[in-house]
């Protein structure tokens, strides 16, 4: 949780980043100023940012897998698989 935390502050620190440079752009020192060229590389930046956020949600609420050892356990504990059946799966998982 601490990592996802970090992670954060980053996007954050890069926004306000963004923010402060993108308005070098066509308003901040004039039609032709020297922000014209950050302009582009904000808006660069920008859409990798974005599509890097949409892919971190979405990693972030797939469900994560089951370890085979403890889905081996539930089918034991169930009754779906006998002591034998379950003794030797759980050599083959490992």
């Amino acid at each position: 949780m601490e990592e996802n935390k970090n992670i954060w502050m980053w996007v954050l620190a890069l926004l306000a980043l963004l923010f402060l440079f993108g308005t070098f752009g066509m308003g901040g020192y004039g039609m032709m100023g020297a922000g014209m060229g950050f302009g582009f590389v904000f808006m660069l930046l920008f859409w990798a940012l974005l599509i890097w956020i949409v892919v971190l949600l979405v990693n972030a609420y797939q469900p994560d897998k089951e370890e085979p050892l403890t889905t081996l356990k539930k089918r034991y504990a169930s009754g779906k698989i006998s002591k034998k059946e379950f003794e030797k799966m759980k050599k083959e998982v490992r």
